[in-house]
């Protein structure tokens, strides 16, 4: 069966989604290697925030789950310290993004477990849940911000032409265990609002 973009749904995450959607996560890994690691230390029905998310989606064909996005108020990355892109100085990921978007860190609303199922890539499902979740977090009256690992260029360059602008480089105990390569990092981002 072909898939085409107007065969995808976008909607709230519900309970019944979490297990079909760690199947998802596992298997865009080796691909994207998102997460970096190919387990997890803990379950994976966290790392998708199944009870702490403030909102979640996720994109479906025909009733079955092919892609999710969520969004946090606070995430632990916002703790990380990193180099602020635009001062030059040590900043913790959550500072520079407040910074950036002129707001308070309570304000910011953490993007998190974006991905989707390789069958369904090129679609403009990603875009769809990431608009899903950016729209939300401005509807609440926060501000957006995300982490990417450097390991996913595509991300990284999707991001990049969507608008997001990075605020902060970091290299967290978590990725130093996980990667071997020290060049590799995280970087933060914000997406302002079109004025």
């Amino acid at each position: 069966m072909r898939i085409a973009s107007e065969d995808v749904r976008i909607r709230p995450r519900s309970a019944r989604d979490v297990d079909p959607l760690i199947e998802v996560l596992w298997a865009q890994q080796p691909a994207t290697r998102y997460p970096v690691r190919s387990s997890l230390p803990f379950p994976a029905s966290q790392f998708l925030h199944a009870d702490d998310a403030v909102a979640a989606w996720t994109a479906e064909v025909e009733g079955r789950p092919v892609g999710h996005a969520c969004w946090l108020r606070s995430l632990d990355a916002a703790a990380q310290v990193g180099v602020d892109r635009a001062t030059g100085r040590s900043s913790t990921a959550a500072e520079a993004c407040a910074t950036a978007h002129g707001c308070t860190v309570d304000e910011l609303g953490w993007v998190s477990a974006l991905f989707v199922d390789p069958a369904v890539r090129g679609l403009g499902v990603g875009s769809r849940l990431l608009a899903a979740v950016v729209a939300d977090i401005r509807r609440s009256g926060m501000h957006p911000c995300l982490e990417v690992v450097d390991l996913n260029e595509a991300a990284l360059r999707r991001y990049r032409a969507d608008g997001w602008r990075e605020v902060l480089r970091a290299r967290p105990a978590w990725l130093a265990e996980a990667v071997d390569d020290a060049a590799v990092g995280t970087t933060t981002m914000v997406l302002r609002s079109a004025a």
